[in-house]
Order: structure tokens, then sequence, then C-alpha cells
């Protein structure tokens, strides 16, 4: 879903957020920092996933700076400052999201993920014909326990490792964009 953060009727954060589910054997790798390592998630905007550049931006995020060395967060030309960005975000009137946070457990088998794309990507942007897109990918490394009736360390039956590639096309249409704080 894309999701939009705003003070009034103009300036607003905007963030991807991906969501899926997990198999009931399947849990984040702890020894790999977490079920969604942050240098591999990427995002783009654009009409094609072939032809979009796909950019680092939970480390951007994570690192509070940009490839040009400036405190940006989001897609090249829609950045502006963490802080700032961070402010909108936690309102009181909005959700609250936590950016880029890996999930470190899954009671419920049910992931969210929020991804930062700086200020004011979806003006203009939303389509009835699909042409503008929000690209993602990123890598699901998770430890399988199936097969093991007591899985740990002692047991002689340890998880094995699963590691996947989640690819997502995010169309940019008026009814999936969720706009908090107007």
């Amino acid at each position: 879903a894309d999701r939009t953060v705003r003070t009034g009727s103009s300036g607003n954060a905007n963030y991807v957020q991906v969501t899926f589910t997990m198999g009931a054997t399947y849990s984040p790798n702890p020894d790999s920092g977490g079920l969604i390592p942050m240098d591999s998630v990427r995002a783009g905007r654009g009409t094609f996933f072939s032809t979009t550049t796909l950019e680092h931006l939970c480390d951007m995020y994570d690192e509070g700076n940009d490839t040009e060395g400036g405190d940006n967060v989001g897609l090249s030309g829609y950045t502006d400052e963490i802080f700032a960005f961070n402010q909108m975000v936690q309102q009181a009137c909005g959700p609250k999201s936590a950016m880029c946070a890996s999930p470190t457990s899954v009671p419920d088998q049910f992931v969210s993920f929020n991804i930062p794309l700086g200020f004011e990507v979806f003006d203009g942007q939303a389509s009835n014909n699909l042409e503008n897109n929000i690209f993602v990918s990123m890598v699901i490394n998770a430890k399988d326990s199936s097969g093991c009736t007591n899985p740990g360390p002692n047991s002689g039956c340890d998880p094995l490792q699963v590691k996947t590639t989640l690819e997502a096309s995010i169309p940019i249409v008026a009814g999936g964009i969720n706009i908090f704080c107007d």
C-alpha cells in the first residue's frame, strides 16, 4: 500500500508498506540481521521494473546519508531531511510507522515492512492505466524448522536457512494511497 503522511494540503512524507505472510515453520534468521537484511532493500519509481533504477533506500535511511553525502531520505529527486521525514511520520494523527525495521519475530506469520520514499513522491502520479509504479526488491532470510519435532542447537535438528528474493510492483493509483493527517 502506498502511504502518505502530511500536515496540510502541501508537503507530505511518502513511504510504501510491503506486507506478506510466512508459513508457520518459518522464522527470522537471528544469525544474519533478522528477516530482511537492510542492504538488500531496494526501491524505485517507474513504468517497468526492467527499466527502473532501484536505490538502497534503507541503507540511506539508516546511515542518514545519500550517495552525495547529504542528510536525505528517499528516492533521488524526492529526498529531504530524515529528521523532517520522521517528524511527519510520527505525528499523533498518523500511523507512527517504523521505517526499515526488520522483524526479529513473527508470532502471527504476518510481516509488514515500511520503506521511506521521501517527500511528495505520489503528487500527481496516480494513474488508472498503471503507468506509475513503485518497484521493490528485498531478500527474505528465514529459518525453516519443518521436519524438526524439537528444533534447537542441542536437538540434533537445526532449522535450515532459507533465502528468497521478494520483488513487488505497487501501482500508484488514487484508491491505493492512504492519506493521514490531511
